[in-house]
């Protein structure tokens, strides 16, 4: 981990025992910490950004007039709009004294957003994540399989810090967007052959696979699946522990706004101390998840909407052991597959991978039949020839063979019968 840390610019290392030390604190001592950083982060915004000098003064307000977490609703909500409409003007003008990459997402809505992210927060993310496993017997280092984006494009090659890192932690980044009869037979294998005993990756993309394993009644030693990026449904949960036979650690996060969440009971995500959490228009303890990052420097993003609801129900949460945030459900996150003719069994996750870096305003890919995929498109400005070749290419790629690909394109948003903004539908 330090070499990685090393190598990276990060600080793995660095959160990995400041969340042990987190851990032992009270909850009102959590609470004073997060406030600690919380005006830290405040006061570096104010100072080191042209919109949130701007925001404070227009409201006629300080950094020092927020005194509790709870003063955070003095603040407006930061969206995913005013972020592109104020992209340059949230850039901390000392960014370069803050490691950082660019990010992108391709959201749940769609909808892609382009970011920049403090390696400070992307280290305590991954720190979390490993003082999360190791509660089921997970050690850094050991290997496991993601069932992610991985191989999503043809001839995209990984840099050499990339593969080094990875190489590090022993990762072995597998498809988990095509999950064929066939991958999952190649899959079986390779978790047989590397002796792995644990599982991350998107949560339809690990179900399918213990379908797989159930119907060939195959036995293998698995002593923890991470399923992330969707919902973990009943149905899900139970295929995959009658398959496995291991625990399941149920991952919520989205590095946007630097949250991580790990259930280790259902219905209960325990959230990394790393942001301050609030719901906006509850409703039967049901509203949309704002997020405040308290360790992005280089583009703060307070009272961030992320575009997911979620469920905090207090009085399930009173006798709860952990001294931090707890959400009880997860709601926003879609869990469609497609079933092809060809075998082929298309998750839905990994496709934010290929549009969060395209010029595309808002996107769906949709099954017009068991023979046929139809990606509906609103273009943004830069979008090129090249944009639909490499769209059609990847999408045949991962349908395989005799499935036509077609590309609608529109001059609005995207939207279902009911309103919703989506980025993946069954028909």
């Amino acid at each position: 981990m330090p070499i990685g840390d090393l190598f990276m610019k990060t600080a793995i290392i660095k959160y990995y025992y400041l969340i042990k030390k987190l851990t032992k604190f009270s909850q009102s001592e959590i609470q004073d910490w997060q406030f600690i950083q919380l005006n830290k982060l405040l006061n570096h915004a104010y100072n080191n950004t042209i919109y949130y000098k701007n925001l404070f003064d227009k409201l006629g307000i300080t950094p020092n007039d927020i005194k509790t977490t709870i003063d955070l609703r003095k603040l407006p909500i930061l969206t995913k709009q005013i972020i592109r409409d104020n992209y340059h003007d949230l850039i901390a003008k000392n960014i370069h004294n803050f490691p950082h990459m660019q990010k992108s997402t391709g959201g749940s809505t769609g909808i892609p957003l382009t970011y920049i992210l403090d390696k400070k927060s992307w280290s305590y993310t991954n720190a979390n994540k490993i003082v999360s496993w190791e509660k089921v017997g997970y050690n850094y280092g050991d290997k496991f399989i993601a069932l992610g984006s991985t191989s999503l494009f043809l001839n995209k090659k990984k840099s050499l810090k990339h593969y080094i890192f990875y190489k590090l932690k022993k990762k072995i980044g597998l498809n988990g967007i095509n999950m064929s009869n066939e991958t999952c037979e190649k899959y079986v294998n390779i978790i047989k052959n590397e002796k792995i005993e644990f599982i991350y990756g998107y949560a339809s993309a690990i179900y399918i696979l213990s379908h797989y394993i159930i119907k060939n009644k195959i036995n293998l030693k698995i002593k923890a699946c991470f399923p992330t990026s969707e919902v973990l449904t009943e149905n899900y949960r139970s295929h995959i522990i009658k398959a496995f036979n291991c625990d399941i650690i149920d991952c919520y996060g989205a590095s946007d706004s630097g949250i991580t969440a790990f259930s280790f009971k259902v219905n209960v995500f325990e959230v990394g101390y790393n942001v301050i959490l609030s719901q906006e228009e509850t409703k039967e303890n049901i509203g949309k998840a704002i997020i405040t990052d308290l360790f992005n420097y280089a583009m703060p993003f307070i009272n961030y909407e992320i575009g997911d609801q979620i469920e905090i129900n207090q009085n399930e949460n009173i006798n709860e052991s952990y001294n931090g945030q707890i959400i009880n459900k997860v709601l926003g996150r879609n869990d469609d597959v497609i079933k092809l003719d060809n075998g082929n069994i298309l998750t839905n996750p990994g496709f934010t991978i290929l549009f969060k870096d395209l010029p595309v305003r808002s996107y769906k890919v949709e099954q017009s039949s068991g023979k046929s995929l139809n990606c509906k498109i609103v273009k943004d400005v830069d979008y090129t020839n090249k944009s639909e070749e490499l769209i059609i290419e990847t999408l045949k790629l991962q349908a395989g063979e005799n499935i036509e690909v077609t590309i609608t394109y529109y001059d609005a948003e995207i939207y279902t019968n009911s309103g919703k903004n989506t980025f993946f539908q069954v028909n």
